[in-house]
């Protein structure tokens, strides 16, 4: 089951044990992009989520330890990049547009 909180949301230490966060932030020229969408997809290519970019250009799923395609729909065209989520919080995954 996947899932998705706010990206500014403070998460609760005691969830990251049972939890696998997938979060990343998006720039263009060093600015956060605070319009688009992150789509998560498995590794079938099937869609299983969609979040909005916050106002820093961030963007969180809850989903579990697995590998994942990120979808980056956003002015300009779509971007993509593939990430191996373990359990816990996972480091950002960065698009640098």
């Amino acid at each position: 089951m996947c899932g998705a909180l706010p990206a500014q949301t403070v998460i609760d230490p005691a969830l990251l044990a049972t939890q696998t966060v997938v979060r990343g932030v998006v720039t263009k020229d060093g600015a956060p992009v605070t319009v688009g969408y992150a789509r998560l997809h498995d590794t079938a290519g099937e869609f299983v989520a969609e979040v909005p970019l916050n106002q820093n250009g961030e963007f969180r799923f809850f989903a579990r330890p697995a590998a994942w395609t990120i979808k980056l729909l956003v002015s300009g065209g779509v971007h993509q990049q593939e990430v191996t989520a373990e359990a816990g919080d996972n480091p950002p995954v960065v698009f640098a547009l």
